[in-house]
């Protein structure tokens, strides 16, 4: 048993972090039909030829998807390297729905091969928006008081105290939009950081300087709003 930890931990000295969060975007949908899959099937073990025989399966381009996407996940619950191992070579020339599926599912093997090695359950993170490292990215909405508009001073503020507010808190933003009714902006933030912790810090060093920046916002992770749903959210923002 030693050995077989010894060589689970050095095939994954390089893959350090506890919480792996993907770094491209997975559609909720897909999401939620991974994990009713995943759910299905118990966490058993395969032997060398079974590995083998479902490789072949996933590999072979006459298989339906729907028998690719089993074969993943039962591949995926075996959480061995040479399981892994073949689903990162599948993932490698998948695409479109198929690499999503197969990137959820080395997640997973990745998630039992690192709990081999520790007495609590290892989880993954998959988020519409994707992440990178142990950082979620996060899409924020911030609206300026009730019947007023930012000026571009007050655009300024914004930027300078929300790029502050990121630095302490080991933050990073990607990127603003800067509107007349509204910011948006895209953040990536630690898992021990809370969104509130860092969005409701930011508002209030704003306010620090004039009182011009609403105390209610929007934050999600499912992807990014387009004008129209910004509108709605706007009205949901304001109005509850």
């Amino acid at each position: 048993m030693k050995n077989d930890h010894d060589l689970i931990k050095k095939f994954l000295e390089n893959i350090p972090e506890k919480f792996q969060i993907h770094e491209e975007g997975i559609k909720i949908e897909i999401q939620k039909e991974y994990l009713e899959y995943s759910e299905s099937f118990e966490r058993g073990t395969l032997t060398d030829e079974e590995i083998e025989k479902f490789s072949k399966i996933i590999f072979t381009s006459e298989t339906p998807d729907e028998a690719k996407k089993k074969g993943l996940v039962i591949l995926a619950h075996t959480g061995s390297i040479s399981a892994f191992r073949q689903i990162s070579k599948y993932y490698e020339k998948a695409e479109g729905e198929l690499k999503q599926w197969a990137s959820l599912a080395l997640q997973e093997c990745r998630m039992f091969l690192e709990s081999e090695l520790s007495d609590e359950n290892i989880g993954f993170i998959s988020t519409g928006l994707g992440g990178t490292q142990d950082k979620l990215r996060i899409y924020f909405l911030v609206l300026p008081l009730d019947k007023k508009t930012f000026n571009v001073q007050q655009h300024k503020i914004i930027e300078n105290e929300l790029n502050q507010t990121a630095k302490d808190l080991n933050c990073d933003i990607e990127n603003f939009d800067f509107q007349a009714d509204y910011v948006g902006l895209t953040v990536l933030i630690p898992m021990d950081i809370s969104i509130a912790t860092f969005i409701d810090t930011g508002i209030k060093n704003c306010n620090e300087f004039g009182n011009f920046v609403l105390e209610h916002y929007y934050a999600g992770n499912i992807g990014i709003p387009d004008e129209k749903e910004i509108k709605e959210i706007i009205e949901i923002v304001r109005n509850g």
